[in-house]
């Protein structure tokens, strides 16, 4: 196995599984945890999140597939790509909409959805990754949150931002619960902690 990145959670690493690439993406422990703690941490966020993705996936939106799960490590497909954040344009962020659309409509919110967490795939589509953060929930407040972390990630990336964020805008419109996490971003984006 070849390491490909190394965070401060995690270590990812490319590798090949029945002639196939994957990526092995393994949580690392924590010394400063008890090691019994720290061993039943990994393994259950482990398991929460390749649960995430297999529902993300079921509602259409584009994931690596989970392979495999054990322990502390989910084996998943490589997705040939470019991280999006390097390669943004209108045609990734209305991509990016759309899939974010589908997984809010699969009650999850990522909680760090970012363009460093998608790949703009070799066919011209977008990979959502990371749901190391993520959850299974209901609530609206949850979904402007993702909306509002992407909205600031992107004017850190660009100060031509704002075409950006209409297209994503325009892909994210095809929910039926847009209008009411775009009227909750705005009481977000109001609130003093956000300033």
């Amino acid at each position: 196995m070849e390491l490909i990145y190394r965070g401060a959670e995690a270590e990812l690493y490319r590798a090949e599984f029945m002639g196939m690439p994957v990526v092995v993406k393994r949580r690392v422990s924590k010394g400063y945890r008890a090691r019994e703690l720290d061993r039943l941490l990994r393994i259950s966020r482990t398991r929460k999140e390749a649960r995430l993705m297999r529902r993300a996936r079921l509602g259409g939106v584009p994931v690596p597939a989970v392979i495999d799960v054990w322990e502390d490590s989910i084996m998943m497909e490589f997705v040939p790509g470019m991280r999006m954040a390097d390669s943004i344009d209108e045609d990734s962020m209305l991509a990016f909409g759309i899939a974010s659309c589908r997984l809010h409509n699969s009650n999850i919110a990522h909680n760090d959805l970012t363009p460093y967490n998608a790949l703009v795939t070799e066919s011209g589509g977008i990979c959502l990754l990371d749901f190391g953060l993520a959850e299974y929930t209901h609530d609206v407040e949850s979904y402007a949150v993702d909306l509002y972390v992407l909205k600031r990630s992107l004017k850190s990336i660009t100060e031509d931002w704002n075409p950006l964020w209409k297209s994503f805008l325009k892909g994210y419109s095809i929910c039926e619960m847009a209008e009411r996490v775009i009227r909750r971003l705005e009481q977000v984006e109001a609130r003093g902690r956000y300033k």
